[in-house]
């Protein structure tokens, strides 16, 4: 009896915990589904261009969910993302546009459909909040490209700190890309377009790109 009665104390004391430090979890969790139809028509009217026209017609759904922090001096929290695209029109000779991914078995024409899902972990400490995972970065050393179908994303890590007034600190690296029509994942390159016909002047690699800047807002009207 003794025996039950410890365990019945020691599992209510953990749900006592875990019920509080879940709350903020929940309770300021959001989720969202974002649909988009995307045409996109480009004329090539140069003499040495490889094809006439891009022209493509792609539906695209995003699924997100972001989660709030567990209370405590770290909170811990998670992020999810689900991505898939869906061809409505296109054939060999008018993809390339950025808009779906290119079929291995046949480079020149476009899969009917492709997808992508990623997880961030994120841990908040007093003003500074990291996350490592599946990143969409918009700072001004980087930015991930989400003008077509389906947005780029990166997978690293970043900190981001306001533990000074009116300063944002922000730092991290990332490792790898995948890119806005595609769902493999890669090294980082300068530029790798050759199939839209842009020339980054090399094709080196690395799995590093390390970045660190900081803002600082004098007053409401002057940054």
């Amino acid at each position: 009896m003794k025996k039950t009665l410890l365990a019945v104390a020691v599992s209510t004391g953990v749900l006592s915990l875990s019920q509080p430090a879940a709350a903020e979890f929940f309770a300021d969790s959001k989720a969202g589904l974002e649909a988009r139809n995307f045409y996109f028509n480009r004329d090539f009217r140069q003499d040495s261009a490889s094809q006439s026209k891009q022209e493509e017609w792609a539906q695209g759904f995003l699924l997100r969910y972001e989660s709030g922090f567990t209370e405590g001096t770290v909170g811990v929290g998670i992020d999810a993302i689900g991505m898939l695209g869906l061809k409505l029109d296109s054939s060999a000779d008018r993809s390339g546009s950025g808009l779906l991914k290119r079929d291995k078995e046949a480079p020149r024409a476009a899969q009917d459909e492709y997808g992508e899902m990623g997880l961030t972990a994120k841990l908040r400490a007093s003003n500074s909040v990291l996350k490592l995972g599946t990143l969409q970065p918009r700072l001004p050393t980087v930015q991930a490209n989400d003008s077509r179908l389906l947005p780029q994303t990166f997978q690293g890590g970043h900190l981001n700190s306001l533990e000074i007034d009116g300063l944002t600190f922000d730092a991290g690296q990332l490792k790898q890309v995948s890119q806005r029509d595609s769902s493999d994942s890669e090294d980082l390159s300068i530029a790798s377009g050759a199939a839209r016909a842009i020339s980054g002047g090399g094709t080196q690699t690395s799995d590093e790109f390390n970045f660190a800047g900081a803002t600082y807002k004098w007053n409401s009207n002057l940054a």
